[in-house]
C-alpha cells in the first residue's frame, strides 16, 4: 500500500516507481541498467516489477 492507502500495482512505470521510492528517475534507470531492479517489458514500456521487489524482500531473512 502507498502512504496515501492505494494499492499499488505489481508493475509500475519508472515515473511512478520514482514517486513511490523517492529515488531520481537517474538513479533508477542506472539501478535497471546494472540488474539491480527488476524489469518486465510492456509493448515499449519498461516496467518495474513491485511484486518481485516485495518478495524477495520478504524472503530475506
Amino acid at each position: 500500500m502507498t502512504p496515501n492507502n492505494q494499492p499499488v500495482s505489481p508493475i509500475v512505470t519508472i515515473d511512478k516507481f520514482s514517486d513511490l521510492s523517492g529515488l531520481t528517475i537517474d538513479t533508477i534507470r542506472a539501478l535497471i541498467s546494472r540488474g539491480r531492479l527488476p524489469t518486465v517489458k510492456v509493448g515499449r514500456r519498461r516496467m518495474i516489477n513491485v511484486a518481485l521487489i516485495e518478495k524477495e524482500a520478504l524472503n530475506q531473512k
